[in-house]
């Protein structure tokens, strides 16, 4: 992989040994982004198909985990997590979660105070009798249950991730 004469015409004041730096430095630089998109890859293959409703795609993972994994992840796939704007969109979720899922909501910052991960106050919501209730304390994250109800929980608590994605 040494420099070729028509390089060296290109770069006369390098080296044929400067040249062929260069060019495995570029190819270093292209192969640790090919990983990069392969691991995306990768981790999208983790999920199940999806479900659209409206302009969102939900996917699930099947993996249990705490919240701020959760979060990461569907961070790191370019999504967020599912946050239901109204009945549509939370059957949507329910459907496809077959366990319970974390919600992408929670009074983390101030306590009593529910909004999206997204950010805003909630526009809608399906909260189960008596929550939140914060039993306990800190229950800061929401969980969607099989019935499409919501309920608070420990973020601590693993529970598996359905990403949205802008459809």
């Amino acid at each position: 992989m040494l420099a070729t004469r028509d390089e060296m015409q290109f770069f006369p004041s390098l080296s044929p040994l400067s040249v062929t730096e260069t060019k495995l430095a570029n190819l270093e630089r292209e192969l640790r982004s090919l990983e990069a998109v392969l691991d995306r890859i990768k981790k999208l293959q983790t999920f199940s198909l999806g479900k659209r409703s409206g302009k969102k795609l939900y996917v699930p993972n099947s993996e249990k985990m705490p919240f701020s994994k959760v979060k990461a992840l569907c961070a790191e796939l370019q999504a967020t997590v599912a946050t239901p704007k109204n009945a549509e969109e939370n059957k949507a979720i329910m459907d496809l979660a077959n366990d319970h899922a974390f919600l992408g909501i929670t009074d983390e910052a101030t306590e009593g105070q529910f909004v999206y991960v997204t950010g805003g106050r909630l526009t809608y919501s399906n909260w189960k009798k008596d929550e939140p209730n914060d039993f306990g304390s800190g229950e800061d994250c929401v969980i969607l249950l099989k019935d499409g109800i919501w309920n608070a929980v420990s973020c601590s608590y693993s529970f598996v991730a359905v990403c949205e994605f802008p459809a």
